[in-house]
């Protein structure tokens, strides 16, 4: 049964994406663009591991019954040693040979290869939540340099919302140059800061969540003297300040408050 473990772990990643796309978790992971690609992906490998059970178990069914019949041509051999009913030498020694090298197969996988099953399962029972503030608190406060920095002025009346990631290039790329004079309205989970204080910080991925960078905006005021609870989402209500640092960014509270997560964790380019 252990060369069952392969196709039965391809149907429980199969099983696992699929999964994913069907309850919306999957733009934790990758862009929600991505979604029928990884639902046909998944489906692939589950039709996949499902023809490799089958082939397995046909398999398994065809040696066991070849298996009594190498046995019982062994047992004639040996029984007519001698006279005209008697095997040669040569017949008896290839049969034994065959009979040691089906006791000593090493082409299956050992018992403990169904354990390679179980972190699987337990991903497609209780999933991973998105980036958080571990892997934003890690990155630093600098703000990744951008390809080209937004020179338009901010449109609508104030407050303006404003994408994090965007406000945070616009900050520490560029002075706050198109933000000065306007107040905006950021979204994020909180990342506690080194010393005190708190960022407001979102994941910015370009294809999934391998390739995320962090952007966080030190929340600075009264309104912020309160240190939120660690990856809450919050919005927050403000005006630009230069940040503490050549290419750091950051905000003058006006207004903090609670929000759900959004249904998208992360931020698109």
């Amino acid at each position: 049964m252990n060369r069952l473990v392969a196709p039965i772990l391809l149907f429980v990643l199969g099983a696992v994406a699929v999964q994913l796309v069907v309850f919306g978790n999957y733009v934790d992971y990758v862009r929600p663009g991505h979604g029928p690609l990884l639902a046909i992906a998944g489906a692939l490998l589950m039709a996949a591991g499902l023809w490799g059970v089958v082939a397995g178990l046909r398999a398994a069914s065809g040696a066991s019954a070849e298996e009594p019949a190498s046995a019982a041509r062994l047992a004639r051999a040996r029984a007519h040693t001698r006279g005209p009913l008697a095997a040669d030498r040569a017949t008896l020694e290839r049969l034994r040979a065959e009979e040691q090298a089906e006791g000593h197969d090493h082409s299956r996988l050992p018992g403990v290869g169904w354990l390679l099953v179980l972190p699987v399962f337990l991903v497609l029972l209780v999933p991973p939540p998105a980036l958080g503030a571990f892997a934003a608190g890690r990155a630093g406060a600098e703000v990744p340099r951008p390809a080209a920095v937004a020179t338009d002025r901010l449109a609508g009346p104030d407050p303006v919302p404003v994408e994090l990631h965007d406000y945070a290039e616009r900050a520490a790329w560029d002075e706050g140059r198109t933000l000065a004079g306007h107040s905006v309205v950021l979204t994020g989970f909180v990342t506690p800061r080194e010393g005190g204080g708190w960022y407001l910080s979102r994941m910015v991925i370009s294809c999934c969540a391998a390739d995320a960078r962090s952007y966080l905006v030190e929340v600075a005021g009264a309104a912020a003297a309160e240190v939120p609870t660690r990856n809450s989402w919050q919005q927050v209500t403000g005006t630009y300040t230069p940040g503490d640092g050549p290419h750091a960014a950051r905000i003058t509270a006006q207004q903090v408050r609670s929000v759900t997560a959004p249904q998208d964790p992360y931020e698109l380019p």
